[in-house]
């Protein structure tokens, strides 16, 4: 791998640091990846690039297994709401 020195905004840098640390990765990882991104968009940089229209994606039964846990008492406390339904 090569090491490359680059002078970065200090103010970007810092307000960047916390964001990327919240995905668990750092600032040489991030600049790596936006490398590969130039790489497969194969265009000249632009200030703006062009916006993606959000796409939702599709949920299917049980994609959440392992991940959300609903405790086994969970529906115990709807007989203190019975008055109310």
């Amino acid at each position: 791998m090569d090491t490359v020195c680059v002078n970065l905004n200090r103010e970007l840098a810092t307000k960047a640091r916390p964001v990327l640390n919240h995905y668990g990765i750092d600032i040489e990882t991030a600049l790596n990846v936006y490398l590969l991104q130039v790489i497969s968009d194969a265009k000249p940089l632009s200030p703006q690039r062009e916006k993606a229209e959000y796409v939702r994606p599709e949920f299917q039964f049980g994609c959440l297994k392992g991940i959300l846990n609903i405790d086994d008492d969970f529906s115990d406390v709807l007989a203190d709401f019975k008055e109310y339904m």
